[in-house]
């Protein structure tokens, strides 16, 4: 009869050579399986992302122009005086312009400088599209600037109504300086980023070592940026990760099998008290603490245990509140240089009046989105906040025609997770109001109250979500790191302070499209895990 020490060794050396032979066939799997394909896919979300930054920087060029081409329809201009504002938007951002020039009905550019004579533009592509498709701008291939001799791009824009003499198109010279430094710093995996050219053809690469990836520009038709990585740099730590999992496997499963011989009698039980107590912490009981008296090890071995328990949950709220704020932080200011930017053009278009409304709106905007740095607000102020953002958007965007709110007088002081409703009215904006142009325009909010809780509803009559689309936003993945803060930044402060009770919920059709919250009430200065709120 074998003892049950010898017992206890054979077994656990079995279980042992087992487990590491499972765990290396395991491991190696899903490693050589999954490991290029994930980090071609994080690869991917880098190269979208610095796509995204170069997006962003020919936006801010075209809402200028916007604003450039919509002045017209405040003053009476010839094409003298309106150089006079085109030059001032040159000599404001000088790196972001190589000259701005005035092109007539008949297809004559003008330049600011008297010296330099016009030219046609009638043969040039971009000009015969603007014709042929009635569109507010279009964009041209790559050029070289007869006045500066730089690569750029035209952004060939329609004034809002023709000048007395005639001129009726904007012609700005972008140079592509900035965005090609952008798409060539790209550095994940030592690859080398690119921009093309709608006229470039993509680069040729060794199919078996080389991996391409793209990312179109919406605001270059035919634009891409493209990056080379090498397989072989994208799976190259496969192997060693391999190898350092199995040589930490093998030294715990050797530490455990040391610590079983030696305590085995005398750990059994208080070990069994303090699993229970583990499993007791899993459901999240905060309370729960250690009690052993004998063995002196063991019953230290409780105390640290019990220390360690006040330091996690220590940690752990001082990262809840941290994350919070970084939440909070990400998507308050994104909006603030366009909004800027339009109460210049105010200024500049004389509407004193309008500038200096848009600016007390936007000094409210900012006060109650900075709350004093307090996780909670009232829902009284909550929509003082979404209003006044709501006001600037309505200056901004004309085809926001009708807006909404109507709110319970019963949940007027009610605690409410700040920041939560222009999010929602940012995504309707930009989503839904601003891409249709078929009927009246109109948003509306609603704050109902209900037994357990209040029912939110922000919704909106612009152009539906695609189906596939809708279904992925009810039901996204996990969390993770990286750009992108709208739902899901909601979802995860819904979750941090109200826990599963808070629902978020869209729905979509032809006539509307709406999301629907609902949070219980907040009886007690505690989120869902019993962590403090401030308010």
């Amino acid at each position: 009869m074998h003892s049950i020490k010898k017992t206890t060794i054979l077994i656990f050396l079995g279980v042992s050579f087992g487990l590491i032979a499972a765990f290396t066939a395991t491991i190696h799997y899903e490693l050589t399986q999954n490991t290029i394909p994930l980090n071609r896919s994080i690869t991917q979300k880098f190269v979208d992302n610095r796509t995204s930054q170069i997006n962003s920087w020919f936006g801010e060029r075209l809402a200028e122009l916007r604003l450039l081409a919509s002045l017209p329809t405040t003053g009476e201009y010839d094409r003298d005086s309106f150089f006079t504002e085109t030059e001032n938007l040159v000599q404001a951002a000088p790196e972001n312009y190589l000259s701005i020039r005035l092109v007539s009905e008949k297809g004559t550019s003008y330049s600011a400088n008297p010296i330099i004579p016009g030219f046609s533009v009638r043969n040039r592509s971009y000009y015969q599209k603007m014709l042929a498709q009635d569109l507010d701008y279009t964009v041209s291939n790559q050029l070289i600037s007869k006045e500066d001799h730089q690569a750029a791009v035209v952004i060939f824009y329609r004034l809002s109504q023709p000048l007395e003499d005639q001129t009726a198109f904007l012609s700005a010279a972008v140079p592509l300086k900035k965005v090609r430094s952008l798409a060539k710093d790209l550095d994940l995996y030592d690859g080398t980023g690119m921009l093309l050219g709608a006229d470039t053809p993509a680069p040729a690469i060794d199919q078996d070592k080389e991996i391409l990836l793209t990312s179109a520009l919406t605001y270059l038709p035919d634009w891409q940026v493209t990056y080379i990585v090498r397989k072989k740099a994208l799976g190259g730590s496969t192997e060693e990760l391999l190898r350092i999992l199995q040589i930490v496997m093998l030294i715990v499963l050797l530490l455990l099998g040391l610590f079983s011989l030696l305590l085995f009698k005398a750990i059994l039980q208080p070990i069994i008290l303090l699993r229970d107590t583990m499993l007791q912490v899993q459901t999240g009981d905060k309370q729960i603490r250690v009690t052993i008296d004998n063995p002196k090890e063991i019953a230290e071995l409780g105390t640290v245990f019990n220390h360690t328990l006040d330091k996690v949950y220590e940690n752990e709220e001082k990262y809840r509140r941290a994350s919070l704020r970084v939440l909070q932080e990400q998507i308050q200011p994104h909006f603030l240089y366009n909004t800027l930017n339009a109460i210049q053009w105010q200024v500049l278009g004389g509407d004193q009046q309008g500038a200096l409304a848009m600016l007390e709106n936007l000094s409210t905007f900012f006060r109650k989105g900075l709350n004093q740095g307090e996780e909670l607000t009232t829902v009284a102020d909550e929509v003082a906040h979404v209003r006044c953002y709501l006001a600037i958007q309505q200056i901004r965007h004309e085809e926001l025609a009708t807006v909404a709110i109507t709110v319970d007088p019963d949940l007027q002081k009610e605690p409410l997770l700040h920041f939560l409703l222009q999010p929602l009215v940012e995504n309707a904006i930009d989503h839904g109001i601003r891409t249709q142009t078929e009927r009246s325009s109109k948003l509306w909010i609603e704050i109902q109250k209900k037994k357990t809780g209040m029912e939110i509803t922000v919704a909106n009559n612009g152009n539906p979500i695609p189906a596939a689309q809708l279904a992925a936003l009810n039901d996204p993945p996990p969390a993770t790191t990286g750009k992108g803060y709208g739902l899901q930044n909601i979802r995860q402060r819904l979750q941090l302070i109200y826990g599963k009770e808070a629902r978020l919920q869209l729905t979509s059709n032809s006539a509307k499209t709406q999301v629907n919250i609902f949070v219980p009430y907040l009886t007690k200065s505690e989120d869902a895990n019993g962590n403090p709120i401030t308010r």
